[in-house]
């Protein structure tokens, strides 16, 4: 494996592939000059005990850095000209809509996840005298072989690929999901549950009931956040916080009043992009 020269930034989602890229940087011996994660606001309450219990010790245990955890909140209000400065789920309060994800587009994870680590790095002497000498950072970034589509040599972003350099260490090293499941488990440590917001609209049915189980105020927030949207909805049987359901089955307030009584928790859905 070619390892690149540069800084290294890793952008920390908390789950299983980000976990397993930490863990394969400390045996390839090459430590991260910062691990960001951005926080929506929303974030599920296994996801942040893992971070606190499991993530944060390890890294300190192996000589790496802390994860840094920023926002758009907090971030934005450094910025000239910025404007609301609240969380995803604040958003979707004030304009009745849903993540745009569940119409299909992928601005909330720029906005809410990229963004702020970006704004975060920008901010830091370390990158400001990488970029001065006209040299790119290198972005460490989760991917493995099961998503070779997502593999690319540059980013969408023209700021961001001027500044950055791609870096897919568990592609490059031929390892998939069951790979990164694997070495999280050699190096001691429990697998972690996806980084994702509680009202993602990529979420399972199991999902969607284990969150009901086990943050019921989240659940209801999120059915509440579904009825408020509903007469904004064009086409309410393709666009919905069940997105990756069948088309008809994708409101998830109907889903919780009985509307669709034929979805069980070990329903196939159809494939979609999550959160590492």
């Amino acid at each position: 494996m070619t390892i690149p020269a540069g800084l290294k930034i890793v952008t920390f989602g908390g789950g299983v592939n980000t976990i397993a890229g930490l863990v394969l940087l400390r045996r390839l011996g090459v430590v991260p000059q910062a691990i960001v994660m951005s926080d929506p606001g929303h974030e599920w309450k296994a996801t942040t005990r893992y971070l606190d219990e499991v993530a944060r010790p390890w890294l300190q245990s192996v000589g790496f850095p802390d994860v840094v955890v920023v926002s758009r909140q907090e971030e934005g209000r450094r910025r000239a000209g910025f404007l609301n400065a609240e969380t995803l789920g604040g958003l979707c309060e004030r304009t009745s809509s849903l993540p745009s994800i569940a119409y299909g587009w992928k601005k909330c994870s720029f906005n809410y996840k990229t963004a702020p680590s970006l704004w975060w790095t920008e901010r830091q002497p370390w990158a400001q005298a990488q970029w001065n000498a006209a040299e790119k950072l290198v972005k460490v970034i989760g991917y493995d072989t099961d998503e070779p589509r997502r593999i690319r040599a540059g980013f969408n972003d023209p700021v961001e690929d001027r500044r950055y350099v791609p870096w897919y260490p568990l592609f490059d090293a031929g390892m998939d999901r069951d790979d990164c499941v694997t070495l999280i488990a050699s190096e001691g440590l429990p697998v972690p549950k996806k980084s994702a917001c509680t009202f993602c609209p990529s979420n399972t049915v199991e999902e969607w009931s284990q969150l009901r189980r086990e943050e019921p105020e989240a659940f209801e927030y999120a059915v509440a956040m579904s009825r408020r949207a509903e007469s904004t909805i064009e086409s309410s049987d393709v666009v919905g916080l069940m997105r990756c359901h069948p088309h008809g089955k994708r409101q998830l307030h109907l889903w919780v009043d009985g509307g669709y009584e034929a979805m069980r928790e070990t329903e196939s859905e159809t494939p979609c992009e999550c959160a590492l």
